[in-house]
């Protein structure tokens, strides 16, 4: 009838579906023989699972249909069941009781895991570190075992991850798994499959499972399987997806998200981080590999709070002995090293003693030298003559020089003798240096004896000495070294004996060479002059092994020029007395002295004993020559014995009480591993099972959780290839 709609009429194949649709989740396929009280768990790419109940024992277990059958699902089915043969009663795989190879649709009946899968859990609560590095462990035993009997899973997902009654997981789902000795390539899921598996002409590896074990890591701790995208990968077949998933895996940043989750510390990080590893010459070659790196890292982690808490304990337990130790150990160090001090400083001030007597000794016997040879009546003759003969004089002065030179040491012989008239002009010089004689050095101190270079540089002097003199130090010209000048006057034989000349004789002040020493810059001897320099400076450094390393051409505004106050202080507040009611008649005990030269060879503390050279000492007329003598010693040198007798028994202490922290530390272990029913540590769990204790790993509280699955048509599974 026109304009009237007619009402649709289904045909036989529409029909077919509908009842087929209808009748899903309200009927099983097929029955099988033995069970009852069928449900319906879920669909799958190959068929159909449903929940029985075994009509003889009461058991629950899961039944595959194979209701789209074909070549593909009928190999798939073939190949699980041959996988799951090799492995029956394995504790980490579902069990297989039957097949149904003849029935129609084919079937086989699995163990049924309450639990559901591990893509179930994750969907419905998030875990907790501990409780996702438990799962870790727990996946990769399972894996370490399906590849002792030589099969690889090449699919492993957490939808192919089942938990039993205790939440422990259960492997499932081999339809693409392979053997060992298998060539024909697998395809897993994407973003848990290995780049390099994601190939049609791959050949299967270990390392294929090691990549999806990091991926369901990854999963638990993040949310989401590593470079994981909502969007469609590229290509216009599986090939070109192929290509592009591989791509992304090798070309994009390393995943590390999980490296922000609280509680993933940097060991559990690196696991995870290498079962990632594109390459797979970089990845862990097996789970076991896995396995023992995660042991180790559990050892560690549980390592560290032991050993805190260990320590605390010891800590306490050794607070009373160790101040007692203390307290005796500081006081016998103490008096050892200041026994040491004391016998050192006493050395030292021997040794800066004797030094100063025996350069007092060369001074007084360098003025009665002079003396003698300023008595000559010729030198007399010649300084008061109208027309000094030079040639004279400078062969007078060569003889003397030559004939007293040997009395004294090789480095502190006269270096220069001189012959100098009333007038102040030089008179003669041996060695002779072309244009001085006749020249004016009426200002010299040396011929003054004002205690500082007059600035009158000519005309008549000012004055001019009428005894022994010792001129301040400077350097000379002609060899760049600090040298000193002692000089008496010539006396006429007049009455009143008036000076008619000074007649004097020029030393080198050569710095001690100890760069041969076997113990360079560890024990030497300094001079130091306590008059004041040409800047009114006391305290100038003339002696010093440090003026060995300098050039000898050095010009004199880069000579480098050291004070030392703190002595200087020392001999002006303790002046010398020469009666001798002074305590520090000659000199003092230093056990803190700062070396004054500017240079990191003499830093640091020195045990030093300075001497003042005494001219004449003992005599009815002492003279205080300006000289200080200071030995000094490095003090780290010095008490290194009493150092390594410091460390020998710090180690010995150190010793005794890791011996009592490890007597602790069993004590405090064994009181835990009594104490605490279910133990988390893997440290404990030993001590307990060592015991005869039982561990108590039950549920959530074990360091596990064991995987298995039925393929409830691929719930939960990310992108399947």
């Amino acid at each position: 009838m026109a304009g009237v709609m007619q009402t649709p009429v289904m045909n036989e194949a529409d029909e077919a579906i509908a009842r087929t649709l209808s009748m899903r989740g309200v009927r099983p396929p097929a029955t099988v023989p033995g069970y009852d009280d069928y449900a319906f768990l879920g669909q799958g790419a190959y068929g159909e699972v449903w929940v029985a109940v075994n009509r003889n024992s009461g058991r629950k277990v899961a039944i595959k249909f194979y209701t789209r059958r074909s070549g593909v699902s009928w190999s798939n089915l073939a190949r699980e069941v041959e996988k799951l043969r090799y492995l029956f009663s394995d504790r980490y795989v579902v069990q297989l009781f039957e097949v149904g190879w003849e029935a129609e649709p084919p079937y086989y009946v699995m163990e049924y895991m309450e639990n559901g899968s591990l893509e179930e859990m994750l969907r419905a609560t998030p875990l907790s570190v501990h409780e996702a590095a438990g799962l870790f462990r727990e996946i990769a035993v399972a894996l370490t075992h399906a590849h002792n009997k030589g099969i690889l899973h090449c699919d492993l997902k957490p939808a192919n991850i089942l938990l039993d009654q205790d939440r422990r997981p259960r492997l499932a789902d081999f339809g693409q798994s392979r053997l060992t000795n298998e060539m024909d390539p697998a395809l897993g899921t994407l973003y848990y499959m290995a780049p390099e598996q994601a190939d049609l002409n791959a050949t299967p590896d270990a390392r294929w499972d090691v990549y999806a074990l990091g991926s369901v890591m990854y999963r638990m701790l993040t949310g989401e399987p590593p470079h994981y995208s909502e969007k469609r990968l590229p290509g216009a077949n599986l090939k070109e997806q192929l290509e592009s998933y591989r791509n992304l895996i090798q070309q994009a940043p390393k995943p590390d998200s999980h490296t922000k989750i609280r509680g993933v510390d940097r060991g559990l990080a690196r696991i995870v981080d290498r079962c990632l590893e594109a390459n797979p010459a970089k990845r862990y070659p097996s789970p076991h590999e896995v396995v023992a790196a995660l042991d180790a890292w559990s050892l560690a982690r549980v390592r560290r709070p032991l050993l805190l808490l260990s320590g605390i304990g010891f800590g306490l337990l050794l607070l009373a002995m160790t101040a007692l130790g203390i307290y005796l150990f500081r006081d016998t160090v103490n008096t050892a090293e200041q026994e040491v001090i004391n016998r050192t400083l006493e050395a030292n001030q021997f040794a800066a003693r004797a030094e100063a007597q025996q350069m007092a000794l060369e001074i007084e016997h360098r003025w009665r030298v002079l003396e003698f040879a300023a008595s000559d009546p010729e030198l007399r003759q010649w300084l008061t003559a109208i027309e000094p003969p030079t040639e004279k004089i400078e062969h007078w002065l060569h003889g003397q020089r030559e004939k007293y030179n040997p009395d004294f040491r090789l480095e502190a012989q006269a270096s220069l003798w001189m012959a100098l008239s009333q007038s102040g002009h030089m008179r003669g010089m041996d060695p002779p240096f072309p244009g001085q004689v006749g020249k004016y050095f009426g200002f010299r101190d040396y011929f003054t004896g004002a205690g500082h270079n007059s600035t009158e540089r000519e005309g008549p002097p000012s004055r001019i000495i009428d005894a022994p003199y010792r001129s301040l130090v400077y350097r000379r010209q002609s060899t760049r070294s600090w040298a000193v000048t002692f000089s008496v006057p010539v006396l006429s034989t007049k009455a009143g004996a008036e000076p008619v000349g000074v007649l004097a004789m020029s030393v080198e002040l050569k710095p001690e060479d100890i760069t041969q020493s076997t113990n360079p810059h560890n024990r030497f001897s300094v001079l130091i002059d306590t008059r004041a320099d040409g800047k009114s400076i006391e305290g100038l450094v003339v002696r010093h092994p440090y003026f060995a390393q300098l050039p000898a051409d050095l010009p004199d505004e880069q000579v480098p020029l050291f004070h030392n106050e703190r002595l200087v202080e020392l001999a002006r507040v303790q002046p010398f007395d020469p009666a001798g009611n002074s305590p520090h008649q000659s000199g003092w005990k230093l056990a803190d002295l700062q070396d004054p030269v500017a240079d990191k060879e003499f830093a640091g503390d020195w045990l030093a004993a300075a001497e003042r050279v005494i001219v004449r000492e003992g005599r009815a007329n002492p003279k205080d020559s300006g000289f200080l003598v200071i030995v000094q010693e490095r003090r780290e040198n010095v008490l290194k014995p009493v150092a390594e007798l410091r460390n020998r028994l710090s180690l010995g202490a150190i010793g005794a009480g890791l011996f009592l922290l490890v007597i602790v530390a069993l004590i405090w272990a064994g009181t835990i591993s009594v104490l605490d029913g279910a133990p988390k540590s893997r440290v404990t769990r030993l001590l307990r099972r060592w015991a005869g204790l039982p561990t108590g790993i039950s549920g959530s509280s074990s360091v596990s959780a064991s995987l298995g699955t039925a393929d409830t048509g691929g719930a939960g599974e990310r992108k399947s290839v």
